[in-house]
């Protein structure tokens, strides 16, 4: 066995058809790489090109794709090659017959002392063809010229394209130019010449020459190949969503899972063919390389998953039968990765069908071993997938459209291709491009008619139910309507609007943090004594009634009441709405808070009873609010402002608001426009007149005061300014 192995192949698609019918081993095929051979003119084949052949044919165009309409003139016209540089190498006149062939092995022994080598290609054009516009797209690493039948079209081309002083070979990363071209389509043979201008002493290998001749409307076929899998993945993407939120709503139902799982693999599978054999999203080679291989191991995928849905639509998919599908396309997977990393590795090419550069006999059998796994589980694959999808046409539900685009889906697909590829049929192109629109279109089409079928179904059912159920309830709303008044009351006033709102809609409340929040803090004196004076009810009432006249006063300034412990009551501004409750605000309110505690002193003292007397600390400063636990909800907030604010209460003196000096700076410049009108939040904004402004408070300034874990703090004394009172 001197000679390596050719599995005959043709591309990705062909790969699997190549699989259900059989691997076909040959023993004639070569490496494949450039040479420069002798020449054989008795063999010479001219090539016959047609427009129709130009828009049908499919070619790999460097810095396009692997699927362009075009021609190789490479690999298809015979190209022959002279080192010496003569104006007459042009010339279509010329008898090349003397000139060697390019050819294939990895021998390139003819080398130009000035770098320069001639090209020429020739192929006879159909009548259509005279003057018509064409596209010759050349990629080379070194500067060229091109002339048709002699006429040099248009200038030189191209630069060497170089890592250091390194030339890079042939690939997509070469520069790539289109340049018009006409043929006289007399009948005569055309002549092609490419002058390449190398460096001297090098090869024609080393300019990596590649040559590609297309209609004049490229760009348009490759939007139109662009538009398709557009299309393909737009489709299946909408699917994919689809399942996932009805899949989302009813995870006891497996089959939307599943079909979003099929739906991701054909979308994973379109963007990985347009990305690399493609060549369509601009990557690096190594890159698209990888998107190739990926859409190599992907190719089982849709099959198995498109069992597993049916399967499941059946009610038949019982987890011994689930496992079996899944080993086989594992299996599968692995065969084709081993593939995949044969090609990398170059121990194998698929430049020209696949060929095994190395013929050792345990790289054939394994070939054999993978070839035999693909084609068993494509052949059971392609025989569930008609079995399920015969099974469901005939169910007479609403799955039968899913069957039905299985079925379709797969023999079309099968059957198209395999009369794209092995036929030669001019229609080949929109056979291909049916053939696709079957692969990844059928599926996901049957799926949304079949959407659609149930959910008309089930629309019908909720509407006669609805009629039923009006009645009970329009009886119910109006008992819902009042529980939820009551409700909503009662849990307004544990909590604030914004966050009984949050609750309400989403069961939870998050903890927010504010940046300023003014905290208040009182304490009555005297609480201990008065408690043993009078008795409980009248204690209670006694607290209620100072409480209440807090609760007044807090709602006045818009500041939100946190909560009471004991005989102290805690409140705070800037939350859970920062416009609201201003510092300014909250001294305001502790100085009234003070007025209404001196007025109900008086009112106990004339009527002989005993009374509290109260001390206010205020601070600002950031802090975290929300609520705490899951009963009896709490609206709380945390920090260290909120200890320092209680210092400032326990700091301060009965009858007076003990302020820290945060809120100071915030409140030193606060104007009134009214005894009773706050404008001024400590922001140094002006009224809305045009009158003097008025300072809202005096303060007392009190120096470093001890204050309980916290050290010496500044404080100050607060009362309304003598002007604005």
């Amino acid at each position: 066995m001197d000679e390596p192995y050719l599995f005959a192949m043709s591309g990705k698609h062909l790969l699997v058809a190549a699989f259900l019918v059989g691997a076909q081993v040959l023993l004639r095929a070569q490496p494949v790489d450039v040479v420069v051979d002798e020449p054989d003119p008795l063999n010479k084949v001219v090539e016959v090109v047609s427009l129709r052949e130009l828009r049908e044919h499919l070619t790999a165009v460097p810095g396009i794709g692997g699927e362009v309409p075009g021609m190789d003139l490479m690999a298809e016209c015979d190209p022959v090659h002279a080192s010496l540089d003569a104006a007459l190498n042009a010339s279509r006149q010329l008898v090349d017959s003397g000139w060697v062939k390019v050819t294939g092995t990895d021998t390139d022994s003819l080398r130009s002392a000035q770098g320069v080598h001639w090209v020429r290609l020739h192929l006879i054009a159909r009548p259509e063809l005279k003057d018509a516009p064409l596209l010759l797209r050349v990629a080379s690493g070194v500067p060229f010229e091109v002339f048709v039948n002699g006429v040099r079209s248009g200038g030189a081309y191209g630069a060497p394209l170089r890592v250091g002083n390194t030339l890079l070979p042939g690939s997509d990363s070469l520069p790539v130019v289109e340049v018009p071209v006409r043929f006289a389509a007399d009948g005569q043979e055309e002549v092609i010449a490419l002058r390449l201008l190398g460096a001297p002493g090098s090869s024609l290998r080393r300019s990596g020459l590649r040559a590609t001749l297309h209609a004049a409307d490229l760009a348009y076929a490759v939007q139109r190949t662009t538009f398709h899998y557009g299309i393909f993945i737009g489709i299946n993407a909408i699917i994919l969503v689809l399942s996932l939120l009805i899949w989302s709503d009813d995870k006891r139902d497996r089959g939307w899972g599943l079909l979003a799982l099929l739906s991701l693999a054909s979308v994973l599978a379109t963007v990985a063919e347009v990305g690399g054999e493609q060549r369509l999203l601009g990557l690096q080679d190594g890159t698209a390389a990888a998107f190739d291989a990926l859409a190599t191991v992907l190719v089982p995928w849709p099959l198995f998953l498109l069992i597993m849905v049916l399967r499941h639509l059946r009610g038949e998919l019982p987890e011994r039968v689930a496992r079996r599908f899944t080993w086989m396309v594992v299996a599968m997977t692995l065969s084709l990765l081993a593939f995949v990393v044969g090609v990398q590795a170059g121990l194998a090419s698929t430049e020209d069908g696949l060929t095994f550069t190395d013929t050792s006999i345990a790289l054939v059998v394994g070939a054999l071993l993978g070839g035999l796994v693909m084609a068993f589980g494509m052949g059971w694959f392609t025989i569930e997938v008609v079995r399920s999808g015969i099974r469901l046409l005939r169910s007479g539900g609403t799955e039968r459209w899913v069957g039905a685009g299985a079925v379709a889906s797969l023999l079309l697909t099968l059957l198209l291709q395999v009369v794209s590829e092995f036929t030669g049929m001019a229609v080949s192109g929109w056979l291909s491009t049916l053939a696709d629109y079957c692969a990844y279109v059928a599926v996901p089409v049957s799926v949304a008619v079949y959407l659609g079928i149930r959910s008309a179904h089930h629309n019908r059912l909720v509407a006669r139910q609805r009629d039923e159920l009006d009645a009970e309830v329009k009886e119910r709303t109006a008992e819902l309507r009042t529980e939820k008044e009551r409700s909503d009351a009662l849990l307004l006033n544990i909590l604030p609007a914004e966050v009984a709102e949050e609750l309400k809609a989403k069961g939870a409340a998050d903890a927010k943090h504010f940046d300023q929040a003014t905290v208040l803090f009182t304490d009555f004196r005297g609480f201990t004594q008065l408690s043993e004076q009078v008795g409980p009810a009248e204690l209670v009432q006694e607290l209620n009634a100072c409480f209440k006249a807090f609760d007044a006063i807090m709602g006045k300034y818009r500041i939100e009441k946190i909560k009471t412990i004991g005989d102290s009551y805690m409140a705070a501004g800037g939350l859970p709405d920062p416009t609201h409750g201003g510092p300014a605000e909250v001294v305001h309110a502790a100085l009234e808070m003070q007025d209404f505690m001196r007025q109900h002193k008086a009112e106990r003292v004339a009527a002989g009873k005993p009374f509290f007397e109260m001390r206010v600390g205020i601070h600002t400063g950031p802090v975290v609010a929300g609520i705490v636990g899951v009963k009896k909800f709490q609206y709380d907030i945390w920090g260290d402002t909120v200890n320092t604010a209680s210092r400032m209460e326990s700091s301060g003196e009965i009858g007076k608001v003990n302020i820290s000096e945060a809120t100071y700076a915030l409140v030193k410049d606060a104007v009134v426009g009214s005894p009773l009108s706050v404008v001024g939040r400590g922001d140094g904004s002006l009224p809305s007149d045009n009158r003097r402004p008025t300072t809202a408070f005096s303060f007392t300034p009190r120096g470093k005061v001890q204050a309980k874990g916290k050290g010496e703090m500044e404080m100050y004394f607060v009362q309304r300014s003598s002007d604005g009172a």
